[in-house]
């Protein structure tokens, strides 16, 4: 009996505790005017423009499973952006959560047609991870990102499998052009030790904080001028 009682007073000891910090924990995170900066709330949609913290990977996951939340974190991104419908060949080769976008953050692109989820990824490795590098490496910002598209119905080069590309599901991308003039291709400026070739490695590094598959160049002959970026099962960073 005296066990029990011992028991019971601790745990009533705890119960007001326990609540009070439930208290201060929901406040914080839905009060109207919480101190909890936004990108630090995991009840506040993804910004994708936010500074980056420890769970916005797992904003952008959440975000991107979800169709409607993935179009409407894109549009705070990347203009314009348009919604598709789907684009549906079979079963190996599709568009699903299809958008069309030619603008990021800050670049442009050529028209592109592809998966939301890697439209967003895109345009939040260009603001996180492209255009912090190239400012003090190349002296001005990238203002156009080129690439060789994101959908085709095809199986991987000397292989049976389909390729991610098949569903739109990896995007590649072959060089930039700067605010100044400046061209960078991967064709010509991979190898070497200058400041392009430097950015170009600062940028397949950053991608790799984005997709699960970067493959570079230093891959294989096939990616001696892009870069593959794909988030298919497998993961890698070559």
């Amino acid at each position: 009996m005296q066990r029990r009682n011992r028991i019971g007073w601790w745990l009533g000891g705890l119960f007001l505790p326990v609540v009070a910090l439930a208290f201060a924990v929901t406040t914080l995170l839905y009060h109207p005017q919480t101190p909890l900066p936004p990108e630090w709330n995991p009840t506040r949609p993804l910004d994708p423009k936010a500074p980056l913290t420890r769970i916005t990977q797992w904003k952008l996951a959440r975000t991107v499973a979800d169709p409607q939340l993935c179009t409407a974190a894109l549009g705070r991104i990347a203009a314009p952006v348009v919604a598709l419908p789907p684009q549906e060949k079979d079963s190996q080769c599709h568009i699903r959560n299809r958008v069309q976008l030619s603008g990021l953050a800050t670049a442009r692109v050529a028209t592109l047609e592809t998966r939301c989820d890697i439209a967003l990824r895109f345009a939040m490795w260009e603001h996180h991870g492209l255009q912090p590098a190239a400012q003090p490496l190349l002296g001005a910002r990238i203002s156009r990102v080129h690439h060789f598209g994101s959908y085709s119905c095809r199986t991987i080069a000397g292989s049976s499998r389909m390729s991610q590309h098949a569903t739109a599901n990896a995007l590649d991308v072959s060089g930039f052009d700067l605010a100044d003039g400046q061209q960078i291709r991967l064709r010509n400026d991979w190898q070497g030790t200058g400041n392009k070739a430097k950015f170009l490695r600062a940028a397949r590094d950053s991608a790799c904080e984005w997709f699960h598959m970067v493959l570079s160049p230093d891959y294989n002959a096939a990616h001696h001028d892009h870069f593959h970026m794909d988030q298919g099962r497998w993961s890698g960073c070559r």
